[in-house]
């Protein structure tokens, strides 16, 4: 091909590429079909048109007038030059709703191209892909388009790529000239909005995965079948500090860094790419388990506390001022409270406390004195993970932003048992761990409202959190990016989505129905021991607990029990579970506890009550 002013059609691209057989043609043919594009004038090969994202340099402009959007494009790598005319070849001269609703990802596959998808830097297909998305939201959201999209011209210039479009107006026969963003960062003197929304995530249907029932499913862990030297199995009630995995998640991981580990969003590889997508699916279940609209909205973390602390560092440093409250509450794990010290030690904030009341919930009467117009954020637990309460974080959430407040929710024991939705609880964010819920080590998310994650400047500095760097400054990448500097743990990332898979064909009834079985069985079984005292609600049926089993009993240190339990080959937790302001509430140092979860089972549940009772007797 020779240098041309037609683009080439869409439908002749997929001609002559169907007869390509290896992926060297295909690039071959790429590099050639580039040459296809007429040149692009240098006034339009500025920052303001370029896509960020792309080791190569890439420029799209798109001109809407008619209610269609034409584009032009380059790059100066000749490759990457043959996906520009590819995309302009499949959305120019489409209305913005024909341009969000054109398959693109089946394109790219029909053309066997669809690893370019993946979202890395070597060729930038995803950010072009993005970029063209945006700007069709933002030229339908346009209020003048609404009005009237037939009679006026107007060229888009995009200046924050993957997110927020700028535009360029163009009057019929007039000269173009650029239109400034609005100092307020929301709209253009020229009416068009700011696109900052992306696109909705396409939910999962969850029944068509195989249900796995509860009888059997042991088998899946290897764990669980391990023996002790005499040749009982272990019984493992440790759940609430960290589950079991079952063969899917660790084949996950073996198959993974067999096969085709590679470092993520960087390399133009194809070990690289898997990995990336890999890592993208699992972001996109998470998104679709938390009914999210966007897979932006999920932040991978190292886990809750490090989630938790991203907040505290990004969001509450740049809001809090002296004077300001922070309201938390007394059965909050360390993970929910030291972070807010030392927030309110380098801000001069004030933190106050939501009471537990004798029957172990919170004090809900408090609110009122609790929250006012000086309180800045609530950050509360789901489910505590000494006493199992389950606290009523819609009700909390709805009386903490009626005074303004952001809410921010500790899911770390809610999101093993059921699905952790953040609308349905109003949460500005909400924060999780992946080895509490099937998952490994070393992962977890931050997930939270599109238009406050968007605010919050980043945290940690260095690779992956920026679109571009200078020796005067940087630019920061859009979400979910900018709060995941460095290299990710991708491996744990990844294994993240056989974990979610698994919790869902178990199913979130089936999972609670069974923790509660079995904690009234040990509750039963407890009852019988005298002057011991269980630490949480007793109402378990009326779904106000966990299978968490908290307990004390005076004169037997918990440490005795602990022992003695863990020479029967049954592990539980001893000590004040980073919990010390709720046990100084009871005036405990230390309990005992045991964590029920579904492949637990009720012959387990026995041979724990009766340990018990033998090491009280010691």
């Amino acid at each position: 091909m020779t240098p041309s002013t037609q683009r080439v059609e869409l439908e002749e691209i997929r001609e002559e590429i169907a007869d390509l057989d290896t992926p060297q043609d295909r690039l071959a043919y790429l590099i050639e079909l580039g040459q296809s594009l007429p040149d692009l004038p240098e006034r339009y090969q500025i920052e303001d048109f370029r896509v960020l994202g792309c080791q190569s340099m890439v420029w799209v402009v798109p001109k809407l007038g008619d209610n269609r959007i034409e584009f032009i494009g380059s790059s100066d790598a000749p490759m990457v030059r043959g996906l520009v005319a590819i995309l302009i070849a499949a959305y120019s001269g489409k209305s913005p709703s024909e341009i969000l609703a054109f398959p693109i990802e089946e394109l790219f596959d029909e053309l066997h191209l669809k690893a370019f998808l993946t979202p890395m830097r070597s060729n930038g297909l995803h950010s072009m892909v993005q970029r063209i998305q945006a700007i069709a939201r933002g030229a339908l959201d346009s209020p003048a388009a609404q009005k009237n999209h037939t009679t006026n011209t107007v060229a888009i210039n995009t200046i924050a790529m993957q997110g927020g479009i700028g535009p360029v107006i163009q009057n019929s026969g007039s000269p173009e000239k650029t239109c400034p963003l609005d100092p307020s960062g929301q709209n253009t003197p020229c009416g068009v909005p700011i696109a900052t929304t992306p696109p909705k995530v396409l939910w999962a249907d969850w029944a068509k995965l195989p249900a796995i029932p509860l009888e059997g499913c042991r088998r899946d862990f290897p764990l669980l079948a391990a023996t002790l030297p005499c040749g009982k199995p272990w019984v493992y009630l440790d759940n609430a500090a960290s589950s079991q995995r079952p063969h899917s998640v660790l084949e996950c991981m073996d198959r993974v860094y067999k096969n085709h580990y590679a470092n993520v969003h960087r390399s133009g590889h194809q070990l690289a790419s898997e990995t990336t997508q890999a890592m993208e699916n699992a972001r996109r279940i998470l998104a679709q388990w938390m009914q999210l609209e966007s897979t932006d909205q999920v932040i991978f973390t190292p886990g809750t506390t490090a989630g938790i602390n991203l907040v505290a560092r990004s969001w509450g440093d740049a809001n809090l001022r002296p004077g300001d409250e922070i309201v938390l509450t007394e059965m909050e794990h360390h993970s929910n409270i030291v972070p807010w010290q030392q927030l309110a030690q380098r801000t001069g904030a004030v933190i106050r406390w939501i009471e537990v009341l004798d029957d172990y919930t919170l004090d809900l009467t408090s609110l009122d004195r609790v929250l006012n117009s000086r309180t800045k954020l609530l950050a509360v637990t789901a489910v505590s993970n000494v006493l199992g309460t389950i606290n009523p974080v819609r009700s909390l959430a709805d009386a903490a932003h009626r005074v303004g407040a952001k809410v921010l929710v500790d899911a770390a024991q809610s999101a093993p048992h059921g699905k952790v939705t953040p609308a349905e609880w109003d949460a500005d964010w909400v924060v999780f761990s992946g080895h509490k819920m099937l998952g490994p080590t070393g992962i977890g998310v931050l997930a939270g409202k599109r238009e406050i994650l968007e605010a919050m400047p980043p945290f940690l500095g260095g690779g992956n959190m920026i679109k571009s760097v200078t020796k005067s400054g940087f630019e920061q990448a859009d979400l979910p990016h900018r709060f995941e500097a460095g290299t990710a743990a991708i491996v744990e990332a990844i294994a993240m989505k056989p974990a979610l898979e698994y919790l869902m064909r178990i199913g979130s009834e089936q999972i609670l129905a069974q923790e509660r079985r079995l904690t009234i069985r040990a509750m039963e079984g407890l009852s019988t021991i005298t002057n011991l005292k269980v630490l949480g609600p007793s109402d378990i049926a009326s779904g106000k607990k966990t299978g968490i089993v908290s307990f004390v009993l005076p004169g037997v240190h918990a440490d005795q029990i602990g022992q003695y339990l863990n020479a029967s080959g049954i592990a539980i937790r001893v000590g004040h579970h980073c919990a010390m302001p709720l046990h100084q509430r009871f005036g405990l140092g230390v309990s005992a506890r045991a964590s029920f979860y579904f492949y637990n089972t009720e012959s387990e549940v026995d041979a724990f009550v009766t340990a018990v009772e033998r090491a009280c007797q010691l």
